[in-house]
């Protein structure tokens, strides 16, 4: 299974929005803040249910000591984030963000210009980090959202008035390639922060997605505002992992029949999936064999080089396809004949399949001259016999 996230900006995004969402979802609290206290031991987050128009959401609400409670550079952010660099995932990430809004700023402003201006203060490193650790706990691979609105309006800053989507969040939308659209909305706030859009880096801007929403979580802003519900959406999405293989097929009609098995041989001895043949008809009714071979693209060469040499074929045809593997495990049985390996087909879990291997099978009927579902089925009985 593969678990992704899908968030709807349907009204902007910032830090604390996505923060909130992922809480929503399920997130421990105590975990966050075991990872905040190393940063200070007085900083910590607090969560508070909420309502934006109709939705019931998260609010996050950082609890910073006052002694933190000022302006930094860009140096002194990213000391800060040292603290947990035990942390692998989130002091990479976190590190990786701070380097990315440092980036942007520096490109839209002055040269003299080299520290942070609104995005200086302790919030930025408490919502860059409690992100990661967020996305760590839930164990998500991978993360996709919506396109997030081009408002209209001003706000204003330290350096004056602006749009509403500031020059330091309109680099990031470029550098990043985030899709945009348009809103008739002409609101007096950031709809868009410059912390939000830097944490969209590792999403999935433009690709497609499938699968079953299992989860719905709900981020509020800090504002509560008339026109506008300051929230976002995520979706919990689990689907399946594809991998891609090649199918190599031919078909044949004048080789003969006792040549296939040796062909089937060599092929799986190279290390292909599986090989198997279908009786067809050609297009002038001569009955034929289609052999078709599953396989990794770094075996395709050498299997048609087997198929040319040891076939009467003058060509193949490649198809690409998704090939999704079902859980399975191998466990070994005590029967009263031998011992015997089970295979056992998983979901999550709970076993949902018992199958003995055939080749244990069959050679303990040979030796004991007994029928083979004598095998099989005493293979079976000793397995549901084990406790559990």
């Amino acid at each position: 299974m593969n678990n992704s996230l899908y968030f709807n900006f349907y009204s902007g995004v910032s830090g604390d929005m996505l923060i909130g969402s992922l809480m929503d979802l399920g997130v421990e609290i105590d975990i966050l803040k075991k990872t905040l206290s190393k940063i200070d031991k007085g900083l910590s987050i607090k969560l508070k249910n909420v309502s934006r128009g109709l939705n019931r959401c998260q609010l996050v609400e950082p609890v910073i000591p006052k002694s933190l409670d000022k302006s930094y550079n860009w140096d002194e952010l990213k000391k800060f984030i040292k603290h947990i660099e035990d942390e692998k995932f989130v002091y990479k990430n976190s590190i990786d963000t701070i380097e990315l809004i440092e980036k942007c700023e520096s490109e839209v402003h002055e040269p003299e210009i080299t520290n942070p201006h609104e995005l200086g203060n302790f919030d930025t490193v408490f919502d860059i980090v409690c992100f990661y650790k967020c996305i760590e706990i839930l164990k998500i691979e991978k993360l996709y959202h919506s396109g997030i609105p081009y408002s209209q309006g001003e706000v204003k800053i330290s350096h004056g008035n602006v749009s509403s989507l500031a020059p330091v969040s309109l680099n990031l939308i470029k550098k990043l390639k985030i899709p945009i659209y348009t809103t008739k909305k002409n609101p007096n706030f950031e709809m868009c922060t410059p912390t939000g859009l830097s944490l969209l880096k590792n999403f999935n801007h433009n690709e497609g997605l499938s699968g079953t929403i299992t989860k719905i979580g709900y981020g509020a802003g800090s504002k509560d505002f008339k026109d506008s519900s300051n929230s976002i959406s995520v979706c919990w999405i689990t689907n399946f992992d594809f991998d891609n293989y090649k199918i190599i097929e031919t078909n044949v009609d004048d080789m003969s029949p006792e040549f296939i098995p040796y062909v089937f041989e060599k092929i799986l001895d190279l290390g292909a999936n599986d090989v198997w043949s279908q009786n067809i008809l050609m297009k002038k009714g001569r009955p034929a064999l289609k052999i078709s071979v599953l396989s990794r693209d770094n075996l395709v060469g050498d299997i048609i080089n087997i198929l040319k040499k040891e076939t009467s074929t003058f060509g193949v045809r490649i198809i690409s396809i998704d090939r999704h593997a079902f859980e399975r495990k191998i466990e070994s049985v005590s029967t009263k004949y031998g011992d015997i390996n089970v295979k056992l087909k998983m979901d999550s879990n709970e076993i949902i399949g018992i199958y003995p291997e055939y080749e244990d099978c069959k050679n303990l009927a040979k030796v004991h001259n007994i029928p083979l579902k004598v095998i099989f089925d005493e293979a079976v009985k000793q397995f549901n016999n084990l406790p559990r």
